[in-house]
């Protein structure tokens, strides 16, 4: 996103990456900065909790096969919708612009939304739009950049690297059965290859941690100083799938070396709690640059990485899991806030040293099933129960607002001191919107199916198949699903023409897979506290990759 601000709290230091865009704060979705929260403005106030208002989420029954089958189509439906949309008037485009019908090439030109769309339409069993998508990405030439001449390493690893690499695991596993012609199979796995070479140019620093904006054609970087947490520890996961399939240990020993920076850091006195870190390091000496971070924006998927990559090879990463375990129970400790009058609810403020900021954005909602399957696999139910905490807060924040879908950012007191806003402070309003649109994010729906396959409980279904109902109702257009601009208009007031490429590859995979029956399927993240093993791990665009260690 483009920003003006060099004042608020998560200001970039001096030499952070820009590209012909502007700044953008990268993270698992690359598009939220804490200066926009900061600014002075209408706060919308959440409507007045109703003692009953989430009875319309919860379940007291277990769906039948046949109901659950019904939803799943409804989920297929929808994508059917929005790629028909796209694909006819913006294949090959990175996104489609769902109100206009207008194109646009955000990420290079390299066909975003066809490409993460990819995993989804492979497990949604629709061949023609998997033949569409190989035939599409066997004519992509990796080095040509639209808008520009550089790629934005984050998000191509991600979005697209992440897709492919899963899309070999899929039809070359569970999915064989697909009507593909083998030579788009083979050549899938070639182009992959090549992304993946191309990507490596970013790793041509000093010290080898890569910074995020690529020129393809040249393998050079740009000349930035520093990335970020989430810019240089959501990596691992794709590259080393990468060296796993084709035999070839130079993709993820550079992903493993800038990594290391992170694991053993050298300035360990930014960090204000143990284990937690800031958001900037030096590309020049690896070192910690600052000590302002959060759950969200700038960070979040390394968090979530130190947990995946232990379920992805356990005797390898095992270090991983045990930076992840310091960072859990810091948050536990010293960050985790409550709003006043809720001391049920669970929500992560942002934090500049020792100093908490109750400020969240949508990203950090993440963070709910981050600590469910952590726990999950370690044992632990309090960290369990911390993510299902999280979980149960969205749920609550999801319920009091007209459209059932959530805001972009959240501030909240915990104190309830004097006037809060525009009046007195109560335990009704002690929560706030300071930003009502809805950007179409997946991370609620992402906590909610950890919760669900942690506990079984329906109602978090439920609220699953609320938000697609509610987003099907205020986000649909001709041609796909619309950012709106108040989740507390009954009509989501403004649509903001905007729709990501995770809207195919997360969030109606996520309502899809919280409807897909439990019985042995191996796309479920499983529980080892009853014995069961995880053959799969997603990556932080919601891409199944198989797992290579011994399972956990």
């Amino acid at each position: 996103m483009n920003t003006g601000s060099t004042g608020g709290l998560l200001a970039t230091p001096h030499g952070a990456s820009r590209g012909s865009h502007g700044m953008r704060l990268f993270s698992r979705r690359g598009l939220t900065c804490l200066g926009a929260l900061l600014l002075i403005g209408l706060f919308y106030t959440l409507r007045q909790q109703d003692p009953n208002a989430s009875d319309r989420f919860h379940s007291s029954f277990n769906l039948k096969p046949s109901e659950l089958a019904g939803r799943r189509y409804q989920v297929i439906e929808a994508f059917d919708h929005a790629w028909r949309g796209y694909s006819t008037s913006c294949m090959g485009h990175d996104s489609i612009h769902p109100v206009t019908n207008t194109c646009d090439d955000d990420f290079g030109g390299l066909g975003a939304t066809a490409i993460d769309a990819l995993s989804s339409a492979i497990m949604f069993e629709r061949s023609e739009v998997v033949t569409e998508i190989l035939e599409f990405i066997a004519k992509v030439d990796f080095t040509k950049v639209t808008g520009g001449t550089s790629l934005q390493l984050f998000e191509v690893v991600i979005r697209h690297f992440g897709a492919m690499l899963s899309a070999n695991d899929l039809l070359d596993g569970p999915f064989k059965h697909l009507k593909v012609d083998p030579h788009l199979r083979e050549t899938l796995l070639n182009q992959t290859i090549k992304l993946g070479d191309v990507l490596s140019c970013g790793f041509s620093t000093p010290t080898g941690i890569p910074r995020n904006w690529v020129d393809p054609a040249l393998c050079t970087t740009d000349s930035g100083t520093s990335n970020t947490l989430a810019g240089i520890g959501t990596l691992v996961l794709e590259f080393g799938r990468l060296s796993d399939i084709t035999g070839h240990r130079v993709y993820v020993e550079k992903a493993r070396k800038a990594e290391q920076y992170l694991i053993n850091p050298t300035s360990a006195e930014q960090m204000p709690f143990p284990g937690i870190y800031g958001s900037f390091v030096s590309v020049m000496n690896g070192r910690l640059m600052d000590s302002k971070g959060s759950w969200g924006s700038l960070a979040d998927s390394f968090y979530e990485y130190l947990v995946k990559m232990y379920i992805y090879d356990r005797d390898v990463y095992s270090t991983y899991l045990d930076r992840w375990r310091v960072a859990a129970d810091s948050t536990i400790r010293y960050i985790a806030s409550h709003a006043y009058g809720h001391p049920e609810w669970t929500l992560l403020p942002y934090w500049e040293g020792q100093r908490r900021f109750n400020a969240m954005d949508s990203l950090s909602w993440f963070a709910g099933g981050n600590f469910v399957l952590g726990g999950m696999i370690t044992g632990n139910q309090t960290l369990v129960d911390f993510g299902l905490s999280i979980a149960d807060t969205a749920g609550a924040m999801y319920s009091m607002t007209a459209t059932g879908l959530g805001g972009e950012f959240v501030m909240w007191t915990e104190d309830c001191l004097g006037n809060w806003g525009d009046g007195p402070c109560t335990a009704n309003n002690s929560v706030r919107l300071s930003d009502s649109s809805f950007k179409l994010r997946p991370e609620v729906l992402e906590t909610w199916y950890y919760a669900y396959r942690a506990t079984g409980d329906p109602k978090y279904r439920e609220w699953a198949w609320s938000a697609f109902e509610a987003i099907s109702k205020v986000c649909k257009t001709s041609t796909g699903f619309s950012a709106i601009s108040d989740v507390n208009a009954p009509d989501g007031g403004k649509k903001l023409d905007m729709q990501e490429s995770f809207v195919f590859a997360e969030v109606l995979k996520y309502v899809y897979l919280l409807h897909l029956e439990d019985d042995g399927n191996a796309f479920h993240v499983q529980d080892s506290r009853h014995g069961m093993k995880n053959k799969w791990v997603y990556n932080t665009e919601a891409h199944p990759f198989r797992v290579v260690g011994r399972l956990v």
